[in-house]
């Protein structure tokens, strides 16, 4: 079975893809919707965050094999690699996976036309938009479970952020 997206979008932002790396918060950019989309955009400037879909062009082919990885991200906040254990792709946000798709939510500033002003961004330049989705109430999970290496690393990140804050 072939499946194929046309993008809604694109990420528009005055930022190197290392800045953005290295961002734990994110950045603040602009989600810039084709003029044919943007009737779809109606009534969105009353939510206070949204939920991108996007597609992670810079990807290479080798790395839509990979399985298992290491979040390698991490080494930025002094969390030593041998200290993060090899885990299933599916189990992290790494960009290598076998299909090289962002779930991303992130503060919807302003709108301004067909352009969504935002913060907390972590996609590059360039990045193509699949979808937006209005991020709800109803999505959020009180108390979620997650292994023990994930209360081990946001522990780490605390102390060295002085907080962590999700949204």
């Amino acid at each position: 079975m072939e499946i194929s997206f046309k993008p809604i979008g694109i990420v528009r932002i005055n930022r190197s893809d290392e800045e953005v790396k290295a961002s734990y918060h994110g950045v603040e950019g602009i989600i810039e919707v084709y003029p044919e989309y943007a009737e779809g955009l109606e009534g969105i400037e009353g939510f206070s965050h949204i939920i991108l879909i996007a597609y992670l062009h810079k990807t290479k082919p080798e790395h839509r094999r990979v399985l298992k990885v290491k979040p390698r991200r991490l080494k930025r906040f002094g969390i030593r690699i041998d200290d993060i254990p090899e885990t299933g792709v599916f189990c992290t946000d790494s960009p290598h996976r076998p299909n090289p798709i962002a779930l991303s939510i992130v503060e919807l500033v302003r709108r301004e036309g067909n352009k969504l002003y935002v913060k907390g961004l972590d996609l590059f330049d360039g990045t193509p938009i699949l979808d937006i989705k209005a991020y709800t109430p109803d999505r959020c999970i009180e108390n979620p479970r997650v292994p023990w290496w994930v209360k081990e690393l946001e522990k780490r990140i605390k102390e060295k952020l002085g907080s962590i804050s999700y949204l």
